[in-house]
This record gives structure tokens, C-alpha cells and sequence, in this order.
């Protein structure tokens, strides 16, 4: 198969050096991995993470920085890859592997896309239904998915880099906030969150907790993202371009599991022990305000509407880019088939939670089906992308590397048969 022309060009000797840039440079190079963490901090991660909080309390803190260690370790090979050959992972997975691997892989992406979207519009409006009642949260996904479609329909990337900066920025201060207003005992923290122990030898809780920081979409996203803020960039070195890279992704991750720990922390300092039941993220603002007060549930009401709309959002803003490079064609929202395929990703889970009132089960079955076997496969995809020698030179992975990112590949492996088995009832 003939190599795109980019690839046939030498690796500049200053790629591997680490640039000197400034911290306005490094605070303005934060954007594509705010987006891919907005992603994952959806609804889905907050119910998670209270549910194990409310059931464990703090034991499994631990757990929850291993998951952010393997987010990063999966998210940091397409880095190099994409600044240094100016392509998407999608793309080198479609010039090295065939359209039709990516055709499939993105087929899936879209069919997860959709299920999940509706419990992402779903989270953000019962946080908003927290404040307004009176209003559906029919109503409320709708609104939410048009203004999410209408944001992407727009195609600034700027624009988005700006407004999900903003929603990180709120999701901090809502849940650490929440965490300070709580009260927690320092003491019982860091004694019992760090006791490495399995609660009740609970292995698949370790999955769980490690899933949920894990999207399979989340680092073709990063790849995608990266590509577009660098792609009309034509005097920052590559160097310099990989360094600011890599502290977007290490800042956002860290971001990640600050938020995460912060909602442990408040389910596992206010509700575990009291026999109250998270059965949903929309749950804790309500247990939270007679435990703590109103402001309490206030803060994390409007930490899970960021995160319940900033998911939507991703899943909608991505679309473009992930169609254009698994086909070959344009990656610009105002293509008709970009627009079609954001369309399915945005009115989609409004059909949802008209016809059904909530996600329908089978679909969710179906959506974790698909995600059980996409993480497996786009690691592998991604393995192989950054061994390609010829083409990233000394950035290709070094035996270190292929070990550490072995041991991603031997984790998602380990997920899919979770996935499989919770499927068959097996657990």
C-alpha cells in the first residue's frame, strides 16, 4: 500500500527534543485533551464512582488512580503520533490497515455514540430538573441535545476548545467545593484510600472504576482534536507542538482524576453508611442537600450538568472528523454526510427518551457489547501505529513503551471479558 505523501517526508532530527515553551503557551495549548476529559467525566463515570464511594467509601481511591494512570498510557501514543506525522490515528489506522477496518471500527463508535447519548442528555437534565422542576426532562434533553447539535453544527474548533474549557472549569470547582463542604477526615483518606485492599474481593469493581475512564472513542478523539488545533499551525516547531501536547494531556488527566476522587470522596465521607441508594448520577444532589445543606446539592447539580452536556457535546463535535478519516473525505461539519451522521448523534437520543422514557436496555446491552470488543481493537490498532519505525523514527515505541502499553492492551482485554460476562448474567 502506498504511504501518504506526509509520511515519505524524513522525521526532523529536533522531534525527540523536549521544546522550552512559556506557560502562556502552555495554558493556551490547553484544549483537545479538556475535551476528550469532559468526555469522560459524563454521567456515566459520576454514577460509578458514587455508587462504589456510597457502597466502599473511600477503599477504593486507589482503584481510581490506576484508572487515571491507563487513561493516560492509552490516550499518550496518539500524541506522538499525530504531531509528528500531521495525521489522525484514524487515519494512519486506514492507510495502514484498509477503509473497511475503519469503516467497521467507526460503524461501532457511532452505534456507542448513540446509546450512550441519551444517559448523557439524560444526567444534564435531571441536574437541571434539580432547579426547575417544573420543566420535563423530556423537555430538558431537548433543549440540551439542540443546543449541543446547534454548537457543532457551527464547526469552530476554537469555539469548542472555549466552552468545554469552561465546563472543566466548573466541574472542578463544583465537586471540590462539594468535597470541602462535606468535611471530610483527611486522616481517613489517605489511611483507607490508599490501603491497596479489593473491598469484599470485589475484582470487577476494578474494571468497572478502570472502564469508565476508558471510552473507546476518547483517544481518536484526541488525535482528531489535536490534528484540527495544529493543522493551519505552520511556525511552531513539532517539538514544541509535542511538548505542549503532552502537558494538555497530563494537565486534563489530572484534572480527570481530581474531579473523579472529589466525587468518591463526597460519596464516601456523606452517604456510605447511612443505607441511602445511588442508583443514578442525578441521585447525590438529592441525598446530598439534607445530609449537607442546599448549597451542597446545588454545586453538585451544576457539576453534573457540565458533565452531562460536555459528553453530549463530544459525542456530536467528533463525528466529523472520525467519518472524513475513516472514509478519506472531508473532516468539516458542512459536508452533508458529516452533517447527517451529527444529526443521528444529536436527535437520536431525543427519539429515545421520548418513545421509551430512558435508554432501552437491549441498546445499552448492544452499545457495551461493541465497546467490550472496540477497546481491545483500537489498542491494538494504535500498538501498531506507533511501531511504524520508518515513520516516526526515534518516536516510534521503545521497549519500555511496548510493555507499559502491553499492559494497557492486557487490562482492555480483561474489560471485554467483563463486558461479556455481565452481558450473559455470568456476573
Amino acid at each position: 500500500m502506498k504511504e501518504p505523501k506526509d509520511l515519505q517526508q524524513p522525521i526532523p532530527t529536533d522531534s525527540t527534543e523536549e521544546a522550552s515553551v512559556t506557560w502562556g503557551e502552555k495554558l493556551r495549548a490547553l484544549g483537545p485533551a479538556a475535551i476528550v476529559a469532559a468526555c469522560i467525566l459524563g454521567p456515566g463515570t459520576i454514577t460509578t464512582v458514587s455508587v462504589a464511594g456510597a457502597s466502599y467509601g473511600f477503599q477504593v481511591m486507589w482503584i481510581l488512580v490506576i484508572a487515571s494512570l491507563a487513561a493516560y498510557f492509552f490516550q499518550r501514543p496518539v500524541v506522538k503520533f499525530t504531531v509528528q506525522t500531521r495525521m489522525a490515528a484514524m487515519e494512519g489506522i486506514r492507510e495502514y490497515m484498509g477503509k473497511g477496518w475503519t469503516v467497521i471500527l467507526y460503524l461501532a463508535l457511532l452505534l456507542g455514540a448513540i446509546a450512550f447519548q441519551a444517559g448523557n442528555f439524560t444526567g444534564a437534565a435531571l441536574a437541571l430538573n434539580f432547579f426547575l422542576p417544573s420543566i420535563s426532562v423530556v423537555a430538558w434533553v431537548s433543549i440540551l441535545a439542540l443546543m449541543a447539535l446547534a454548537i457543532s453544527w457551527v464547526g469552530v474548533y476554537k469555539l469548542l476548545e472555549n466552552i468545554n474549557r469552561v465546563f472543566i472549569g466548573l466541574m472542578v470547582g463544583a465537586f471540590v467545593l462539594t468535597v470541602f463542604v462535606s468535611g471530610p477526615s483527611i486522616t481517613d483518606i489517605f489511611t483507607t484510600g490508599f490501603s491497596f485492599q479489593i473491598p469484599e474481593s470485589n475484582y470487577w469493581l476494578i474494571l468497572a472504576l478502570i472502564a469508565t475512564t476508558l471510552p473507546p472513542n476518547t483517544a481518536l478523539g484526541l488525535s482528531a482534536f489535536i490534528k484540527k488545533k495544529y493543522e493551519n499551525d505552520y511556525v511552531t516547531p513539532r517539538a514544541k507542538q509535542m511538548t505542549l501536547s503532552y502537558f494538555d494531556l497530563r494537565t486534563n488527566v489530572t484534572i480527570t482524576a481530581v474531579v473523579a476522587i472529589s466525587i468518591l470522596i463526597c460519596a464516601g465521607g456523606v452517604i456510605y453508611g447511612t443505607g441511602a441508594v445511588i442508583e443514578g448520577a442525578g441521585d447525590m444532589a438529592y441525598q446530598l442537600t439534607p445530609l449537607l445543606g442546599q448549597y451542597a446539592g446545588v454545586l453538585f447539580a451544576v457539576g453534573l450538568w457540565a458533565a452531562g452536556f460536555s459528553s453530549g457535546l463530544f459525542n456530536i463535535s467528533v463525528q466529523p472528523a472520525l467519518l472524513g478519516q475513516a472514509l478519506g473525505r472531508s473532516e468539516e461539519s458542512n459536508a452533508i454526510a458529516n452533517r447527517f451522521v451529527m444529526l443521528i448523534a444529536g436527535v437520536t437520543p431525543i427519539l429515545i427518551i421520548f418513545l421509551f422514557g430512558e435508554t432501552p436496555i437491549q441498546l445499552i446491552m448492544t452499545a457495551q457489547a461493541l465497546n467490550g470488543l472496540l477497546l481491545p481493537a483500537i489498542v491494538g490498532s494504535i500498538w501498531v501505529l506507533c511501531n511504524k519505525r520508518k515513520y516516526l523514527g526515534e518516536l516510534a515505541n521503545n521497549t519500555p513503551q511496548n510493555i507499559i502499553y502491553g499492559l494497557v492492551m492486557l487490562m482492555v482485554c480483561f474489560l471485554a471479558i467483563r463486558v461479556f460476562l455481565n452481558i450473559f448474567g455470568v456476573i
